[in-house]
């Protein structure tokens, strides 16, 4: 429920516009959801994916695919897109031992280097950085037993 339907002022000012809420059942009429393209998108992440055949599979225009979007996701379609195919590089980066090679083709972004730079922008930190940080399981521990990437402990005589 919008925020409008909730908070209605007591007075309003003489040329101010009536608020008329839409008719129940009405918010969205007409409209169908994104959910089946976003889902569809989440199994296609491999494949070389443009913003015109994403609207194709929609069944819309790209600006009305824009505007969707913007309404649904608070985001673009090719924001969107970058984020879920990062997201999908950060599991496998944690939970297997994929070369960063086989991992961008697996998550679409077409070479090692497009997956560097995408997910250095999302992340902060290169793949293999946040392999070595974040790897879950079995991952190896760092000097004197430490966490990876970790000083040994310093010890004082005395």
């Amino acid at each position: 429920m919008p925020a409008a339907a909730l908070v209605v002022p007591y007075r309003r000012e003489a040329r101010a516009p009536q608020y008329h809420p839409p008719p129940a059942g009405t918010a969205g009429a007409g409209r169908a959801s994104l959910g089946p393209t976003l889902e569809w998108l989440q199994h296609h992440l491999h494949q070389p994916l443009t913003v015109s055949a994403i609207a194709r599979r929609a069944g819309m225009s790209r600006r009305q695919l824009h505007r969707r979007f913007r309404a649904e996701t608070g985001t673009t379609p090719l924001e969107w897109l970058l984020r879920l195919r990062t997201d999908r590089a950060r599991a496998l980066l944690e939970t297997t031992d994929l070369a960063v090679e086989q991992i961008a083709a697996r998550c679409g972004f077409g070479s090692a280097a497009s997956l560097r730079a995408h997910f250095g922008r999302h992340t902060g930190c290169g793949p293999a950085a946040y392999r070595r940080l974040f790897r879950t399981g079995d991952a190896p521990a760092g000097p004197e037993g430490g966490a990876p990437g970790t000083a040994p402990a310093r010890h004082r005589a005395g």
